[in-house]
């Protein structure tokens, strides 16, 4: 009724990388809220909420609009919206003058601008050192992880045979 059943409207195989010179972009938009984990391999803005763990491997810009209460993980980060929760930064921080922060900075380079709110405290270069060495957890690694967890709950959950006597 609607078209040929045999006609394959698909893709056969959809890209997994991007060409090389382009980085992807994500955007949560205004209205949208998250409840979980996010972790991005390219540039992510948040516009919307996120309540949960962030990790951006790239760079994160949390607009006017953005709320994130969690943890945020990030190579580069600019801050005009709000967070709750601890920030690592593994190059540069920018909190501009609508940013608010409450929690504590981890970072190589900081850029507070006038009328920021930062309320926590702040460990950069050498103080931050321990904390900015551990790599990030990428997608791939959460996904490994969580399919081990669910092969372990698996086996934990089969009936124990009796032993003989």
């Amino acid at each position: 009724m609607f078209g040929n059943k045999n006609e394959n409207t698909r893709p056969s195989k959809v890209p997994s990388s991007v060409p090389k010179g382009e980085t992807r972009r994500n955007i949560i938009s205004a209205g949208t809220v998250v409840l979980g984990n996010i972790n991005a391999e390219g540039d992510l803005r948040v516009e919307g909420q996120v309540i949960g763990t962030l990790v951006c491997n790239s760079k994160l810009v949390v607009s006017e609009s953005g709320y994130i209460e969690g943890s945020v993980d990030a190579r580069n980060a600019t801050i005009e919206g709000e967070i709750k929760g601890n920030v690592v930064t593994r190059e540069l921080l920018q909190i501009d003058k609508t940013g608010k922060i409450f929690g504590d900075i981890f970072t190589q380079k900081l850029v507070v601008q006038m009328g920021a709110i930062f309320t926590g405290s702040s460990k950069m270069s050498d103080a931050a050192k321990e904390v900015l060495t551990k790599t990030p957890q990428r997608a791939k690694d959460l996904l490994a992880k969580s399919s081990n967890q669910n092969n372990n709950a698996e086996e934990n959950t089969k009936p124990m045979s009796k032993a003989k006597a």
